[in-house]
This record gives structure tokens, C-alpha cells and sequence, in this order.
């Protein structure tokens, strides 16, 4: 990315495309239940599973996922 201060690099045009999206503030897949904006929909098809109540990740802190990658950043 050629944006200064950002250092994100990519192997995919398309990758790139859609990273500087972000720096232009262009997302336009918003969620319907809390109104946070995403640039893929693949994004907010992701977070839509922050919403449920299924959480099936659990941390022996008692905090529950819905992803293992969010666990695993806990």
C-alpha cells in the first residue's frame, strides 16, 4: 500500500483494490443490526456472526467467540 504510515503489502491486485478502500472511506456493506460498515461483504457476513448468541469458542475466562481467530487473539 502506498499510503504513508500504512506498510501493508499484498500478492493480489484485487487485495490491493480493496485495501485502499478502506483508506478512502469507501464501505458500502453496512450491517443492518449496528450499523458498522465494511468494504467486502465477505467482511460483513463475518462480523454479522458477532450478533448471535451462539458463541462456541469459549475462553476459561468465561468470554465466548464466534471465531477461533478471535479467541486465539484473546
Amino acid at each position: 500500500c502506498l499510503y504513508p504510515e500504512c506498510g501493508k503489502t499484498f500478492s493480489k491486485r484485487e487485495n490491493i483494490r480493496s485495501h485502499i478502500q478502506t483508506h478512502l472511506g469507501d464501505r458500502q456493506y453496512r450491517c443492518n443490526r449496528c450499523g458498522k460498515c465494511f468494504v467486502r461483504r465477505h467482511d460483513l457476513k463475518r462480523h454479522a456472526g458477532s450478533h448471535t448468541v451462539n458463541k462456541p469458542y469459549k475462553c476459561p475466562c468465561g468470554v465466548g467467540f464466534t471465531r477461533q481467530d478471535a479467541i486465539n487473539r484473546h
